[in-house]
């Protein structure tokens, strides 16, 4: 029977009226925040202000709502936010309410809409480009870094005027390779920030030597996997090879697949990484160049299984 008495109650509270329902619920919600307004406004940030809601809960607070979803609490007697981080150029939509411990709110404020003002100030100062070394076949460049009022700044280098490399962060170096002995080159780099902004460095002009060496580096030797290779990625160490005139923090060395070459490795190191090209046994190979072109003999072949 008590088991029954049990039933039999659950079964009626589930048909308590919905009036009777919300008074058990029990309270009045708070009155609604008015007046939201704007009252400061960045390229990055806008700060709202509206006139205080009351609530005859001891413990309520404010939801600050960003295009009628979220919400950024703020605890009375506070009637201000201040939204960092906005899109310089969009569009934003706010409104406010006020909600209690319960869960009881109010109804939402009045919207205010915003649009952030545009970012049309580049990156400062202009980077300035610097020649690192000069060889027959290799030029090395960097420059300083630009800073940007908003967002992140991207660097691309222009060589004779065509952009040779895509905008990267923190990309503030480079080594070209492949260049041709006494040829002539202009170089320029463009700073650009996130909104399309950009400044140039001054334009740099690059005359490289003849190439007077004919002398090869030695074949590397000790062509080993790294115990971290693995399918696509092939690791490679080695004991590096020495040149009669070029030190071996500037020996480049290229690697060969099944016979063909496929990149240049790493400058100056004894290790790389290189990518399968086709699935199965792939004989690798490398060979060592020097700053003037001069390419030494294979080193011993190892055989990966792509």
């Amino acid at each position: 029977m008590r088991a029954l008495a049990i039933v039999v109650a659950v079964v009626l509270a589930l048909f308590v009226p919905a009036a009777q329902a919300g008074a058990t619920r029990g309270g009045t919600p708070p009155t609604t925040p008015t007046n939201l307004r704007i009252t400061a406004l960045t390229d990055t940030s806008v700060t709202l202000a509206w006139d205080a809601a009351s609530s005859k809960q001891s413990t309520w607070w404010y939801c600050v709502q960003h295009n009628f979803t979220g919400c950024v609490r703020v605890d009375p007697p506070n009637t201000t936010h201040t939204r960092p981080l906005m899109l310089p150029g969009h569009t934003y939509t706010f409104s406010v309410y006020a909600v209690d411990s319960s869960g009881k709110r109010s109804a939402d404020s009045n919207a205010v809409t915003v649009t952030t003002p545009a970012d049309t100030t580049p990156p400062s100062p202009a980077p300035i480009l610097n020649l690192v070394a000069v060889h027959p076949m290799r030029i090395s460049l960097s420059w300083t870094r630009s800073k940007d009022n908003i967002s992140q700044v991207t660097y691309t280098l222009f060589k004779d005027g065509v952009a040779i490399s895509p905008g990267h962060i923190g990309f503030e170096s480079i080594t070209l390779l492949d260049i041709a002995p006494e040829s002539t080159h202009t170089f320029q780099v463009t700073a650009r920030d996130m909104s399309g902004n950009s400044v140039q460095s001054d334009v740099l002009t690059v005359t490289t030597p003849a190439a007077t060496d004919t002398v090869p580096p030695t074949a590397p030797t000790n062509l080993t996997l790294s115990p971290s290779a693995g399918s696509p990625e092939i690791w490679l160490e080695w004991t590096p090879s020495t040149d009669n005139a070029d030190p071996q923090n500037q020996i480049m060395y290229d690697v060969y697949l099944n016979g063909v070459f496929a990149e240049h490795g790493a400058i100056g190191g004894d290790n790389t990484i290189v990518y399968c090209e086709t699935s199965g046994p792939t004989e690798v190979v490398l060979r060592a160049v020097d700053t003037s072109g001069n390419v030494s003999g294979p080193s011993n072949a190892i055989i990966f299984d792509c």
